[in-house]
């Protein structure tokens, strides 16, 4: 049994090296419904939320969850993306962004377990880019990196296991910051932090899919992304519903003959 288990992580971690895009069977993710024009238009609030599954997409479900309520309840473009697509979204993010496409409210990442690492390096990646990330909502993740001076705010919700925190798997730690003076940290233990629902089973492959813990992270979207009419009170542009087009140098009307004008004479003056 050991060997067998020991061939399959293998073979898992050998498919995680060669790109394999979906281990889940639900196909890739519709990142494209963030920046439909006429969706959009429907939505209460403004801004783009994309969530992280864990490692290999395989788990994590909660974050669908959690993406559908934000986008039904909270009224916020949001979709749910697995792990190893973490990849295509950067470049998806990086390419609408400067077709002007990501323009209508503030950028969230969030992300769960080692989906929630990867969606720094998304953050990283972006600030090479020059974008900024409005709000990044970690949960429990496992090995995160710094978190990047492009990136506001980082709320990061994780749930400590002292005698088991060692070793970097199945796991909750802190986040970290480059720059406390450029990114707002807060880091919430679980654990140790009162909050209004029951912790005591939380663990990490069941954190993301905790009532509570979707409360807090809708909390921390819905304080960054206004609703629209508050919105378009300050970002009056651009429109939603126009697109910029190259615009075409007006043509000459040659359908009347110009006359040349008639010299003018001008009477002396007695």
């Amino acid at each position: 049994m050991t060997r067998f288990l020991a061939a399959a992580f293998c073979l898992l971690v050998a498919l995680s090296s060669i790109g394999c895009s979906d281990l889940t069977g639900r196909g890739p993710a519709h990142l494209d419904r963030t920046i439909d024009v006429k969706a959009r238009e429907q939505h209460e609030r403004v801004g783009y939320v994309y969530c992280m599954r864990g490692w290999l997409g395989i788990f994590s479900e909660g974050m669908d969850a959690l993406a559908n309520k934000i986008d039904t309840k909270l009224g916020i473009p949001a979709v749910s993306v697995a792990d190893e697509e973490w990849i295509k979204l950067r470049e998806f993010i990086v390419d609408q962004h400067n077709k002007g496409l990501i323009n209508d409210g503030p950028l969230v990442l969030l992300g769960h377990s080692y989906g929630a690492d990867d969606q720094i390096r998304v953050a990283k990646y972006l600030q090479e880019n020059n974008i900024t990330v409005d709000l990044l909502v970690l949960i429990d993740p496992v090995t995160p990196p710094d978190v990047p001076t492009n990136v506001k705010r980082v709320y990061c919700l994780y749930y400590s296991h002292p005698l088991t925190d060692w070793y970097p798997a199945w796991r909750g730690i802190p986040a970290t910051v480059i720059d406390a003076k450029k990114t707002l940290l807060e880091n919430t233990d679980l654990r140790t932090t009162k909050v209004d629902f029951d912790t005591t089973n939380i663990n990490h492959p069941t954190i993301d899919k905790v009532e509570g813990v979707h409360d807090l992270c809708m909390k921390e979207i819905e304080k960054t992304c206004p609703t629209r009419a508050v919105w378009v009170q300050t970002h009056p542009t651009p429109s939603l519903s126009t697109h910029v087009t190259q615009a075409t140098p007006a043509q000459a009307d040659t359908s009347k003959t110009i006359q040349p004008a008639q010299p003018v004479s001008v009477r002396p003056a007695n």
